[in-house]
């Protein structure tokens, strides 16, 4: 435990952090509970009152300060988590009925180009109610009809738009994506579309200047590299390496650089920040030989350092790497010695009060993870082998930080993401040199752009760079078992492989055995929870309608056996496949999934008969014939109403009397508000699975 007393920050930053995790998980009880809310600030005082009196107890009564200590970190996370969650203050938009109303909002980054709108961030200044002003306050989410006004809206835009703020929908179908989660971790509770005629530019910019000036200059950097010829991939690549800008990555590419390990270098992080801290630092290095050059040095590098956060969007992974070479400058110019994990830890703690949702935030958790692992696990690894030839050892480098940074980040990519990538090792021995190289031309391109010939020459180095990069990546992920996919895992499991990777670190760097009865105890408790999820999977039967907009999909579960029922083209859309259907695949742990395309079937009459389990069901499309007169009552368990069908609800009464009419989620929203009049007033259940979410029965 030596180990841990000098990382005193590091152990400080645990309960804080934690604190804040249970303050965005219940501040909403806290916040509506007077009791509750007592409570907190009495622990917060009382145990901020305790310290002075304690902090000289002797070291065997240590835990005597610790308690309050931990109680007051722990206490000062939960309200630190409430007072910034914006939901909770006076005129939230979250308090406002979904009436349409006239907003005036500010857009916060620039448009974004979708398949069918631009999407804009915004943030609500106020509204006008029976023509007066009223303050509100809140972010949303704009999807704006594309036309030309929308497609040139830039940060600090102010709009007025007419519309109502539509709260967040819940998950559409079992195991999705959470996506309002998503949005609430980000403080976004409203969204809405604008058709044209809703909204309009006022003219005026409320943004701030500094960010303003920050993404035009983007903007700029981004028409250099255009300008000089590069396009397409190559230019989407190359935008999303050196400046962070990601708008322009295509699904398949992105897909190619998650399968082959590689998707960190496509969001600027700490292995570009550290490149260019590197660059900037050897610029200024005649700096040291003045007198109180080091503190202009430690000014100027730190000022870069928060430019280029900036300017590649103020990702977390940025945030978090600028941060924590701003303190690393801090420490060196005035000859300090710091250990890493310190450093880290007040970095997270500086980003985590300035705004603690970002604990919530993927590339937040794994970014840090990545680093700790790399501190943590390299020195190890590196010690297993020392090559004698120079090339071998820095092969053999990039391989332990790969696989350091794969050991702490793995169990959180099993929760988020459902796969491995099995040859990682392999595609960063080609990304991380190549993309490094692509960084320094990258930047010498975008300096000579007032020398154009060097500039044109650069580009075209650039492109080819670019070119060799994507091409590693694709004939990585395209190897066979390039991925390990379908993994599922709980939060619970997640956290138990957690305590086995920590575990073992302490037993091999400590000799302590508790370590490894630890992580044998975590192992036992991952496999049974997965032999008891096996037994489920095994004999479940189940049968799913999910929510698919404008699509008919139909799923029978048997064991780890299903057959799916859509048309060919959500079968073919692999993105479609993977946010409505696949979560819920890996949940069931399906091993064989049978495809029946809808498309391909012509029922007789428009009915499609099948059986789910022990139950019947009829899918009833529109070329049913509503002039046949069924004489022979037929009993059916579920009907399914899909493409507008003209079947009356109650001829399907009268004819299959069934214990439940399905409308899915291929009828228009105007006929399925007709059938659900009919059926209150008859008394008949029905579930609309556009309106109701997907329709899961167990059989």
């Amino acid at each position: 435990m030596f180990f841990f007393n000098k990382i005193p920050l590091f152990r400080l930053a645990l309960p804080f952090t934690t604190g804040i995790i249970v303050g965005i998980y219940v501040g909403d009880y806290v916040i509506n509970s007077s009791a509750l809310l007592t409570v907190l600030i009495t622990v917060l005082i009382v145990s901020f009152c305790l310290l002075p009196f304690l902090k000289k107890t002797s070291y065997r009564k240590r835990w005597l300060f610790g308690i309050p200590l931990h109680l007051f970190l722990l206490s000062a996370g939960i309200i630190t988590a409430i007072v910034n969650t914006e939901r909770f203050y006076p005129n939230h938009i979250s308090q406002l009925d979904e009436k349409q109303h006239q907003f005036v909002v500010k857009a916060t980054r620039n448009v974004v180009e979708k398949a069918k709108s631009f999407k804009l961030e915004a943030d609500v200044l106020n509204l006008f109610e029976n023509g007066k002003e009223r303050n509100v306050n809140g972010k949303v989410i704009l999807y704006l009809k594309k036309d030309s006004i929308s497609s040139t809206i830039k940060y600090g835009d102010v709009l007025i738009v007419n519309t109502a703020l539509q709260s967040l929908r819940e998950t559409q179908n079992p195991a999705q994506f959470n996506y309002k989660q998503f949005l609430l971790f980000h403080q976004i509770t409203r969204q809405a579309y604008i058709p044209s005629e809703a909204f309009a530019v006022t003219g005026i910019n409320k943004g701030n200047a500094a960010l303003k000036w920050i993404y035009n200059l983007r903007d700029y950097l981004l028409s250099i590299l255009q300008e000089h010829g590069l396009e397409g991939r190559e230019f989407a690549v190359g935008a999303a390496l050196i400046l962070g800008y990601t708008d322009e990555l295509d699904p398949e590419i992105m897909r190619a650089y998650a399968g082959s390990g590689a998707l960190h270098v496509l969001s600027v992080s700490g292995l570009h920040v550290g490149i260019m801290y590197v660059v900037v630092a050897w610029f200024l290095s005649f700096l040291d030989k003045i007198k109180r050059g080091n503190i202009i040095k430690a000014f100027l590098l730190i000022t870069f350092l928060a430019f280029y956060a900036m300017i590649t969007g103020l990702s977390p992974s940025v945030l978090r790497a600028s941060v924590m070479f701003g303190f690393i400058v801090i420490a060196k110019s005035f000859n300090y010695h710091t250990n890493i994990y310190n450093t880290l830890a007040v970095s997270a703690i500086s980003l985590l009060i300035y705004d603690p949702y970002l604990v919530m935030q993927v590339g937040f958790q794994l970014s840090y993870l990545a680093v700790i692992g790399i501190v943590a696990f390299q020195p190890l690894l590196v010690d297993l082998w020392e090559p004698k030839a120079k090339l071998m050892k820095w092969v053999w480098e990039i391989t332990c930080v790969s696989l350091a940074a794969q050991i702490a980040t793995a169990p959180l990519g099993f929760l988020y993401f459902h796969q491995f990538p099995v040859y990682f090792m392999i595609s960063n021995l080609i990304v991380i040199p190549v993309s490094t190289g692509i960084l320094y031309v990258g930047l010498a391109t975008l300096l000579s752009a007032f020398i154009p010939e060097l500039c044109n020459y650069l580009t075209f180095l650039l492109k080819w760079m670019i070119l060799v990069l994507n091409k590693s990546v694709e004939l990585t992920e395209a190897l066979p078992y390039s991925i390990l996919g379908g993994i599922d895992i709980s939060i619970i499991e997640t956290w138990m492989l957690y305590f086995i990777v920590v575990a073992l670190f302490i037993f091999f760097t400590q000799r302590n055995m508790a370590g490894l009865y630890v992580s044998f105890f975590a192992l036992l408790i991952v496999s049974a929870t997965q032999f008891i999820e096996t037994v489920e999977q095994n004999s479940q039967q189940r049968f799913v309608v999910y929510n698919v907009a404008g699509t008919s999909v139909y799923d029978v579960i048997q064991g780890t056996q299903n057959s799916f029922y859509a048309p060919s083209t959500l079968i073919n859309d692999k993105d479609k496949m993977l946010f409505n259907v696949e979560h819920n695949w890996w949940k069931n742990g399906l091993e064989k999934e049978k495809f029946i395309q809808l498309d391909s079937i012509y029922p007789s009459n428009g009915i499609l008969q099948f059986i789910a389990g022990n139950k019947k069901v009829l899918a009833i499309n529109k070329q049913f014939n509503s002039e046949i007169n069924y004489t022979k009552k037929v009993k059916i368990d579920f009907v399914i109403l899909r493409d507008n069908t003209e079947i009356e609800i109650q001829q399907v009464m009268e004819y299959f009397n069934p214990n439940l009419i399905i409308f899915d989620s291929s009828n228009s929203t105007k006929m399925c508000r007709k059938w659900e009049t009919v059926c209150k007033k008859s008394g008949v259940n029905y579930h609309d699975v556009a309106k109701m979410g997907a329709f899961t029965v167990e059989l």
